[in-house]
């Protein structure tokens, strides 16, 4: 599903979903990103906008995809 960042660090992604009346919370926990329920979530892809470091979001010096195993 698509999703929109509202707020990013290296530990936590805010995100608002179409649809949905609240805000969901992803925390970087254990080499994955886990939603508020405990669930593991794949994070598909990022598109950088202008003015945004993609490294602010990673946890080495290269952007990469983080999925869930």
């Amino acid at each position: 599903m698509d999703a929109l960042v509202l707020s990013a660090s290296v530990d936590r992604l805010r995100l608002v979903i179409p649809g949905s009346a609240e805000t969901a919370e992803l925390q970087w926990i254990e080499n994955r990103w886990m939603s508020e329920s405990g669930a593991a979530v794949e994070v598909g892809g990022m598109i950088a906008v202008e003015g945004v470091n993609p490294q602010y979001l990673c946890h080495s010096s290269q952007l990469k995809v983080r999925a869930a195993t």
